[in-house]
């Protein structure tokens, strides 16, 4: 389950999706939601006949309590998509940081001269 923001709308759209095909089942659209409207509209799929091996969402603290409420014994695991893109936002500050003393720090350098074809000429050996 994931939730986004449609652009252009203050509430949250709500999907849940069968991850092995990527195809999404159902859809909630809401201003605010708690754990209990998200366990009630997940409720019809907890009856469905075929067995739900995990469950999977980002950290959003409602979404997995909502998730674990349905299926108490089926793992959870955080989104990997999710949980890297949450490290990159760290990372990339002090990688914009970093190439900016770079630039200022290596910009006086002479440029690498070029052969005709465009390409760096090679350092002799």
């Amino acid at each position: 389950m994931d939730a986004l923001q449609p652009e252009g709308h203050s509430g949250l759209l709500y999907v849940l999706y069968e991850v092995l095909s990527g195809k999404p089942v159902a859809a909630l659209q809401r201003e605010h939601v708690t754990e209990r409207d998200l366990v009630e509209w997940l409720r019809p799929y907890q009856r469905l006949s075929f067995p739900v091996l995990a469950t999977l969402s980002d950290g959003e603290n409602t979404l997995v309590a909502a998730l674990k409420a349905c299926w108490p014994a089926t793992p959870h695991p955080r989104c990997q998509v999710h949980f890297l893109n949450n490290l990159a936002e760290e990372v990339l500050d002090y990688d914009d940081e970093l190439r900016k003393n770079m630039r200022q720090d290596l910009g006086g350098l002479p440029k690498v001269p070029q052969h005709s074809s465009g390409e760096p000429n090679s350092p002799p050996l």
